[in-house]
């Protein structure tokens, strides 16, 4: 029973019936007592509560180890517990070291081509894309692919999972044309299995609409977002929750577009649906309180958004607690609208409520507490104390590299951070070399066209605009023209700014030129 309430996430159920399972299997053999606890970890770690999910497995751990010796396969599982629960709470080289211990069992005990070494494989991927290791990500699910074929042929619906689970990696390395044919891979696989019409053809149209919109080809993404509506209509009615997503993802691109309207009028359709089918009180109610106050952000409306934020957070401390990662992620969003209000120490106060929270909850060097430590260092940063703001962006500096390792896309943010700092204070070289380190970093990681190359590009150009190294600013402006000319199309808006900074820097020039000759002039009469 414990099992059955698990699966269909009654945890308060499930956790009370493991709890009379564990007497009565105390009564029976000592093994029995371990999947006990390996259900109440499940329950903790599905309601964010990580240490006692650990304190759960780890019991469980000892007594197969006790029980059924260091080689057996429950005790592999327990370690997959382990690593699972140290993946949630980001703490990625644990993980893979817990999942390296599973996968050493497994080859040992198993074939090495069963279809379980590919599931573990699987997770170590999972952890390398989070750590922004592409290429040891793709390996492992590559692995993970051969055994799959082998063992399951090329029209499995696991096969059109990893193809998937390439994609996003692709994705995430900004390389939009590799995602799309994965993903067409996998839709090719899922309509032959399931259908035109199964949500799973939906949930995959929805990962390719993600790609159209990071690509900022935003009618593609509609039109893909429309094609999932369209099943998810047919197949789960007007009022289910998948419904609600995909309006909420419909309003991030008309969001993205500047239609704040139009975003607005979907998120309320999306919000509709949760109240009918959740109450007022459901955290997913929150989260679509969360997504209308960033449009009220957006346009500037800053006491709409701050009611919105104040509203989710209501829902959030009654359901979730006082402490839990997400109030921290709320009073995150709050503390970013008082900093662009300029109300610098409320917003520090509320970066430090959420600060305490995440330490709380994930330590002192989870990858969220080094995002806490730039988003202070911005407030500083705008504040014009600028020791105080390299302080904090060292701090994160520090985590990142403890935590992700020298070359993941993170750091390169932290060394753009730490160089806007630099430009803002006139130490143009050091600027410089901190925008290359990021550049470094970039093109390694995501390749010649992805956003932040044309970001970082940009950067440099405004630094050599100052330096009056007007060549050289140029042909910065210009590489971040071409990247946003092949990602966005020529008619985006992003493309009108590209051209008015080509002309401003003209425009320094011939200023600078006129203002030599004048004092040329003055110098011979």
């Amino acid at each position: 029973m414990a099992q059955s309430y698990r699966q269909k996430y009654q945890l308060i159920e499930a956790n009370e019936y493991s709890g009379k399972a564990e007497k009565l299997a105390k009564k029976l053999e000592e093994v029995k007592i371990s999947y006990c606890f390996d259900i109440q970890g499940d329950c903790k770690r599905l309601q964010s509560d990580f240490k006692g999910a650990l304190s759960d497995y780890n019991k469980s751990l000892q007594i197969k180890l006790k029980s059924l010796g260091s080689e057996h396969l429950d005790v592999c599982e327990s370690y997959h517990d382990v690593g699972l629960v140290y993946y949630n709470q980001g703490k990625h080289d644990e993980a893979l070291k817990e999942y390296n211990k599973s996968l050493r069992i497994k080859l040992k005990i198993l074939e090495n081509n069963d279809p379980s070494i590919a599931n573990t494989y699987n997770n170590i991927g999972l952890v390398y894309n989070d750590q922004g290791k592409y290429d040891d990500a793709l390996s492992m699910y590559n692995k993970s692919l051969k055994i799959n074929l082998t063992q399951l042929g090329h029209n499995h619906l696991s096969i059109a999972d990893t193809y998937n689970n390439i994609g996003l990696v692709y994705d995430d390395q900004g390389k939009y044309d590799d995602a799309l044919s994965m993903y067409n891979k996998s839709l090719k696989i899922r309509q032959t299995q399931l259908g035109d019409n199964h949500p799973s053809i939906a949930d995959t149209y929805n990962n390719i609409a993600i790609v159209y919109a990071n690509q900022g080809k935003y009618d593609d993404a509609l039109s893909m977002y429309k094609k999932s509506l369209k099943i998810n209509l047919t197949q789960l009615g007007h009022n289910h929750l998948s419904i609600a997503d995909t309006y909420d993802n419909i309003a991030n691109v008309y969001k993205d577009q500047g239609k704040y309207d139009d975003a607005l009028k979907r998120y309320n359709k999306s919000l509709k649906i949760k109240l009918t089918q959740l109450g007022d009180n459901h955290p997913s109610i929150a989260n679509t309180y969360n997504n209308t106050a960033t449009v009220y952000h957006r346009q500037g409306k800053y006491d709409d958004a701050l009611s919105m934020y104040n509203k989710s957070l209501e829902i959030k401390l009654t359901q979730l607690g006082d402490n839990h990662p997400s109030i921290a992620d709320t009073y995150h969003n709050i503390a970013s609208v008082y900093d662009d209000q300029g109300k610098y120490d409320d917003a520090l106060s509320m970066y430090n409520k959420s600060l305490k929270i995440r330490q709380t909850q994930l330590g002192d060097n989870h990858p969220s507490i080094a995002d806490t430590y730039n988003n202070i260092g911005r407030v500083y940063h705008h504040q014009g104390k600028y020791d105080d703001a390299l302080s904090m962006y060292n701090k994160s500096l520090k985590i990142k590299l403890t935590q992700l390792g020298d070359n993941h896309p993170s750091i390169a943010d932290t060394y753009n951070n730490i160089a806007n700092v630099y430009n803002r204070q006139g130490k143009y070289d050091d600027a410089l070399s901190m925008y290359k380190k990021s550049l470094k970093i970039e093109l390694t990681q995501l390749g010649d066209n992805h956003p932040s190359i044309d970001d970082t590009y940009h950067n440099i150009a405004s630094v050599y605009n100052r330096q009056g190294k007007y060549d050289d600013a140029l042909s910065m402006y210009n590489k971040s023209l071409k990247i946003n000319l092949t990602q966005l199309g020529d008619n985006h808006p992003s493309i009108a700014t590209k051209y008015y900074n080509i002309a401003s820097v003209y425009s320094d020039h011939l200023h600078s030129v006129k203002i030599y000759k004048l004092n040329y002039c003055r110098t011979i009469l």
